[in-house]
């Protein structure tokens, strides 16, 4: 195996490691196939982490020709899952798939998975006959309560290792200096941050967006991006115990923020600060974008937005929590409104 001209291995080289590995159930080491490490001349190639969790893969067909293989399984359940987090979830998808949009949900195989460590979330998988089907994301806020941070109707969610492989595949040098053992740890950050903390056996490591695989700042790994946080970013989880999910509110199809770039230019710039603002400025103005300048991959954006749901107590019925609709590749995400109000701005883009 060689390296390159400034010392390290290229991530290429990584890759052809991880096209040989199988994806296991949790807390499991993950070893390249033998005919892998043999071929580069490897005694044992691992990917380790005792408490990271590699989710199955959409696909097993390899990006690159490899002698190895990657086979696909769903992963047996987490251990240790809180049973909080278990109601929390079965009250979600319940109350989701009583609407249209996920109706697909009913009855629904979920399978819990820890992101961390250290930051008492969870992802759970919404699975239907062996398919993958959609997600959600929960964690705690600062009272212990756990609540629904993100969720996803689609395929595309969060954490495929498929993405984490062509990622790996498609970046030519990094930081990293040894292929010998690599740790790589699911991880979820406030406001919205999902992604893979990607380190090597000498310390070295890497950011990747665990939805769209693009490596992320280096400001990432230390925490050193908070600081641009607004004050009132980490504004209460949006509580969502006893609430009932309402039909989806689509007003426009989905659309990619890159693809017509008008919405840049200041005039463009929309006053919206309250639920009722968002709302009234989609029927209006049915495609708009967010944009938390300077800290977008905190949010996976900028975002295309083009609809809502919302989420109702029967005792306060006035009272809505709203989930803005983005799209990523097929899938629906849906993000709580109040966490992008109080850390980016809303930008028109005319039709």
């Amino acid at each position: 195996m060689k390296k390159s001209h400034s010392g390290h291995y290229s991530i290429g080289m990584i890759a052809a490691v991880l096209i040989g590995l199988s994806a296991v159930c949790p807390f499991a080491s993950i070893h390249a196939a033998p005919s892998v490490a043999q071929s580069n001349n490897l005694n044992s190639v691992s990917l380790y982490n005792e408490s990271s969790w590699v989710p199955p893969l959409n696909s097993t067909s390899p990006v690159t020709p490899s002698p190895g293989d990657v086979s696909a399984s769903f992963p047996t359940e987490g251990q240790g899952v809180p049973a909080d987090v278990k109601q929390a979830a079965n009250n979600t998808v319940q109350s989701l798939s009583s609407q249209p949009s996920f109706a697909s949900w009913k009855d629904a195989e979920l399978s819990y998975h820890p992101l961390g460590p250290g930051t008492h979330s969870w992802l759970v998988q919404v699975n239907r006959a062996g398919e993958y089907i959609g997600y959600l994301i929960i964690g705690s806020d600062s009272n212990g309560i756990y609540q629904l941070n993100e969720y996803g109707n689609g395929p595309g969610g969060p954490y495929s290792m498929d993405v984490l492989r062509q990622s790996l595949v498609s970046l030519t040098d990094t930081d990293l200096s040894s292929i010998d053992k690599l740790q790589i740890t699911p991880m979820y950050e406030e406001p919205l941050l999902a992604y893979w903390l990607v380190r090597s056996s000498t310390g070295s490591q890497i950011c990747i967006d665990a939805v769209t695989g693009d490596p992320l700042p280096v400001e990432v790994a230390d925490g050193s991006w908070k600081h641009k946080l607004q004050d009132n970013a980490f504004s209460s989880s949006v509580p969502f115990l006893k609430t009932q999910a309402q039909a989806v509110t689509v007003s426009s199809d989905p659309f990619d923020p890159y693809d017509d770039l008008g919405w840049l230019q200041p005039k463009q710039k929309l006053s919206v600060r309250n639920t009722d603002q968002f709302k009234d400025t989609l029927s209006i103005s049915p495609r708009i974008i967010f944009s938390a300048t300077g800290i977008n991959f905190a949010f996976g954006g900028p975002l295309s937005i083009s609809g809502y749901q919302s989420w109702i107590s029967p005792d306060h019925p006035s009272q809505s929590n709203l989930y803005a609709l983005t799209y990523h590749h097929g899938l629906s995400r849906f993000v709580p409104l109040k966490k992008l109000l109080s850390a980016g701005e809303f930008y028109r883009l005319d039709s």
